[in-house]
């Protein structure tokens, strides 16, 4: 009995040593070395390929591993352009209608207080008095404290970019020299018993990743051409367009479609269109519903961890990472569970 109790606290505390060793390195080493893995990532899936097209055309890996790349983020930069300057043309359509939007708002209220009163005897005057104070306490708040901060932070948006146009840089060029002698890398990075671990831990980490990453992109895929279909039929201005950001917005945890289905059902609403808001609110629904079914299907039982866990990772990886925990913390949980599972194959180490 003693000898299991001490075996389980031996497990528990080699436990808790690979967490806080996880937590380290995503923490405080994960913005020194993420480029040059992502490149090692890049050139290791592309391998087999750039082989096969230097036998034949004679082309140097390297050249054509940054031409890749140079393509991939071009695209990529494109697509991400589009997306800011469409919010930012409704963003502007929305400051521009501004006035119109309140007094729909206003009109809306004043209904609703008065079939209040009609229906329960309340006060719908005072009811309307008290909301409409509410609401220009809220404006006079965005006003004075949200969008000056948003302003002042500007320097540090361009900061972001130059610190991204970097990352990008560092991992190109990363990538022409990691393409260059990849072979003779992985030779000596296999001739050692300790790096044989690690690359194997790591293959089956990046597998992981990749299974999760192709999950979330099918997923993406049909709710964006579900939103799109059911917006364009609907009749909604744009709906398109709308329905392909609304899919795209469905990557974000805890927040999703409803960032752009409920707002634009509650201006549905104002503008007197119930139906168009109905259909929102149960196209929010069916999406909510689809992610809850295909995900159990293509994650968890691929990766042998529950979805449930894989939410919690995401929550606890921005609590603890920031923004970029959505990514980090399921890496990190992906990380500690290949570990655990290759100390446990290990007899006498775990």
């Amino acid at each position: 009995m003693e000898k299991k109790r001490a075996v389980r606290i031996r497990e528990y505390a080699v436990l808790c040593i690979v967490v806080i060793g996880v937590y380290i390195g995503f923490k405080y080493l994960s913005p020194l070395v993420s480029p040059f893995l992502f490149a090692f990532a890049f050139v290791a899936i592309l391998h087999p390929l750039l082989e096969r097209i230097q036998g034949k055309y004679h082309i140097k890996k390297g050249i054509m591993a940054a031409g890749i790349l140079l393509l991939v983020c071009i695209t990529a930069g494109i697509g991400v352009w589009s997306i800011v300057v469409f919010i930012i043309q409704k963003l502007g359509d929305l400051f521009g209608q501004i006035d119109l939007f309140e007094e729909k708002f206003c009109i809306f209220v004043g209904n609703c207080c008065d079939g209040m009163e009609k229906k329960f005897g309340m006060d719908g005057a005072g009811m309307e008095r008290f909301i409409m104070e509410r609401v220009n306490v809220f404006i006079e708040n965005f006003q004075v404290q949200v969008v000056p901060k948003i302003m002042n932070e500007s320097v540090g948006y361009v900061k972001s970019m130059v610190e991204i146009i970097s990352f990008l840089a560092i991992m190109i060029i990363a990538a022409v020299l990691l393409a260059k002698d990849y072979n003779q890398i992985m030779e000596k990075l296999y001739a050692r018993e300790e790096t044989k671990c690690v690359m194997r831990i790591g293959k089956k980490v990046f597998h992981h990743i990749g299974t999760f990453i192709r999950a979330q992109l099918i997923i993406l895929f049909v709710i964006s051409l579900l939103c799109a279909f059911t917006l364009f039929f609907g009749g909604f201005e744009g709906g398109i367009v709308i329905g392909l950001f609304t899919g795209f917005m469905d990557m974000l945890p805890f927040i999703g479609t409803g960032l752009v289905l409920m707002p634009l059902a509650f201006w549905q609403i104002l503008n007197g269109y119930y139906t168009k808001a109905v259909i929102c609110v149960i196209l929010y629904v069916i999406c909510a519903i689809i992610r809850e079914f295909m995900e159990p299907k293509l994650i968890g039982e691929r990766m042998g961890i529950f979805p449930v866990v894989i939410l919690f990772s995401v929550y606890a990886g921005v609590q603890l990472f920031g923004v970029f925990g959505i990514l980090k913390g399921p890496l990190a949980l992906i990380t500690i569970y290949e570990i655990v599972l290759f100390m446990k194959e290990k007899k006498g180490v775990y």
